[in-house]
């Protein structure tokens, strides 16, 4: 089996930075969205005058993801993310390299992926952008139980398994 190409204790950190930096910039929508509810210069001249209301409200929405994403980095921070050798099955965790098969070039091109309990994220890291996955997402339903040699069609485009670690 190929050595593991990028350290997952790495893509775990780089995934909860990305994370701490979602959350920081909710706290500051919730605190501006606070600022101009609570404003002096913004209480209402008349019955439609609604920007302090608006802000209130968008003020509580930015709440609600703040706590949605502080909850996800604590799932994120409790994660035990396993290493997976050739014979695995793709499951929760497993970093994926896909190769195009139908790429004609000697550089046969590659797309990496990797399944956690959230997804909906792009991680760089030594050069190469790797796909955050949902364990829920389709294309995470469709690899899991499938192993190296699988191909897999995503639309037009047909990506065998080249390792999973």
């Amino acid at each position: 089996m190929n050595t593991v190409p990028f350290a997952k204790s790495a893509l775990k950190e780089a995934l909860l930075a990305a994370l701490d930096g979602e959350i920081a910039a909710a706290l500051n929508a919730a605190r501006q969205a606070q600022e101009t509810a609570s404003h002096e210069g913004n209480k209402p001249e008349n019955q439609y005058d609604t920007l302090a209301l608006e802000a209130a409200y968008l003020a509580h929405g930015q709440s609600e993801r703040i706590r949605e994403l502080q909850e996800t980095r604590i799932l994120i921070g409790q994660w035990p993310v396993q290493d997976f050798s050739e014979d695995d099955s793709i499951a929760s965790g497993a970093l994926i390299q896909l190769l195009d098969t139908q790429s004609k070039s000697a550089q046969q091109n590659q797309r990496w992926l990797w399944i956690a309990p959230v997804g909906g994220r792009q991680l760089v890291t030594e050069g190469r952008t790797i796909a955050v996955l949902s364990t829920q997402a389709p294309l995470a339903q469709t690899l899991m139980r499938l192993s190296i040699g699988d191909e897999v069609v995503m639309g037009k485009e047909r990506w065998e398994i080249g390792g999973v670690w």
